[in-house]
Order: C-alpha cells, then sequence, then structure tokens
C-alpha cells in the first residue's frame, strides 16, 4: 500500500500548475445592501417647566453689608454651611476640614478662604487666620463688603498677635471699604 501513495504523490507534481493564493487584505468582504429609509426625524417633545426661583441664601451670604450671592457655586455654599454648623458646635476641626476640602475644588473662593480664617481665629491661631484673610480680600475682586471683614479679621488678628499699630491700620483701611 506504501508503493501506491508514493506513486499517486509523485505523478501530481509535474502535471498541475499551483493554486493562486492572494492574500486575504485583497480578498472583498462582500458586504449587505444598506436599506433606503426616507423618515424625517421626529424631535423629542419639548418639556415646559415653571421657571424655579433661587432659594433665599443662608444667613451668613447676607450680613448687615449686601454679598454678591452670585460669587459663590452650590458646593461653596453648601461646605460652608457645613461648617457653619460644626462650629456652631463647638467642633472647630471639623469645619476646619471641610472648608479645606472647599478649597480643594475651588482653590480661588474668597468667600471660602475667609471662612476659613475666620476658625482659624477661633483656634488661636491668629498669624494663619491673617494670612488667609488677606489671600481672601486679594481674590474679593469687586467685593467691597467680603473685603471689609477680611480687614477687620486682620485687625483682630493682629490686636491677638500684639501688634496694635498694625491692627489700626488695617481697622482704617476696613474703614476705606
Amino acid at each position: 500500500m506504501l508503493p501506491m501513495l508514493a506513486v499517486g504523490c509523485a505523478g501530481l507534481t509535474g502535471q498541475q500548475a499551483p493554486a493562486p493564493v492572494e492574500p486575504y487584505y485583497k480578498t472583498p468582504v462582500p458586504q449587505p445592501p444598506k436599506p433606503i429609509v426616507k423618515q424625517k426625524p421626529v424631535a423629542p417633545p419639548e418639556v415646559k417647566t415653571a421657571p424655579s426661583l433661587p432659594s433665599a441664601p443662608p444667613a451668613w451670604a447676607t450680613p448687615a453689608e449686601k454679598v454678591q450671592s452670585t460669587q459663590l457655586s452650590p458646593v461653596a455654599i453648601a461646605m460652608i454651611s457645613d461648617a457653619d454648623r460644626s462650629a456652631g458646635a463647638g467642633n472647630l476641626d471639623s469645619a476646619a476640614a471641610v472648608l479645606e476640602r472647599g478649597l480643594r475644588i475651588e482653590p480661588r473662593n474668597a468667600t471660602l478662604i475667609y471662612k476659613l480664617a475666620e476658625v482659624r481665629l477661633k483656634q488661636a491661631k491668629p498669624k494663619q487666620a491673617e494670612d488667609l484673610a488677606k489671600k481672601s480680600a486679594i481674590l474679593a475682586g469687586s467685593d467691597n463688603a467680603l473685603k471689609k471683614r477680611c480687614w477687620l479679621l486682620i485687625a483682630e488678628a493682629k490686636k491677638i498677635q500684639g501688634d496694635l499699630a498694625g491692627a489700626m491700620d488695617a481697622h482704617l483701611k476696613a474703614g476705606s471699604f
């Protein structure tokens, strides 16, 4: 049987031409025809809602002088509310942590920086409070009420540190706003 196989294979080599081989990337792949649909696009129904009125800002956002509440984002309002609750309960470390977290989200928010300065002053850290209040006053822009509160806080911090002349200067600067 083995000789028969050898003879059968030997006879094919000289008589047949090799099959053509095409690369796989040149062979066309049949695509199904795309259906043609003639429809107009349908717009989603218009939903009409009543305009919502903005809620009143919390008590801290409206002192005797008007504060521009447009500067405060919802994140800042929530962080300040949480910090006020913590500080009111006597937990100044928690209030500071909440405000610092808010400043990681909005590092240039002058109101958050001012509130942290207030907490630092209550924690008996007047130098940090002074530095934060100065930064807040710089970032306050056109918010003169916030600038005034910053300089009053600076005056208080300087008085605690024993710098009565600096406290007087800061108090006079606060009067200019």
